[in-house]
């Protein structure tokens, strides 16, 4: 049957995430909780180079491709190598 993929490709996001929500836990990224509830509520704009240089978009762009194609290709080898 097709679980043992799909129980693979769950198990890689699950495992994945946990690494992400540890990384950002060991940078600190919640240390902060009292600014971090207000911030919603401040006006005005956000710095001009907080949104990252071009090289970082694109990276991200290439990652976004990189898991859309892993998707499809698990997607084919499930269904036409069973």
């Amino acid at each position: 049957m097709y679980y043992p993929y799909f129980l693979a490709y769950i198990l890689t996001g699950v495992f994945i995430g946990i690494a992400v929500f540890l990384w950002a836990l060991n940078n600190g990224q919640f240390s902060d909780q009292q600014r971090a509830r207000f911030l919603a509520l401040e006006e005005g704009r956000p710095e001009a180079g907080s949104h990252g240089s071009g090289f970082q978009l694109y990276f991200i762009f290439y990652l976004a491709l990189a898991g859309v194609a892993a998707s499809f290709a698990l997607v084919g080898y499930a269904l036409f190598f069973r």
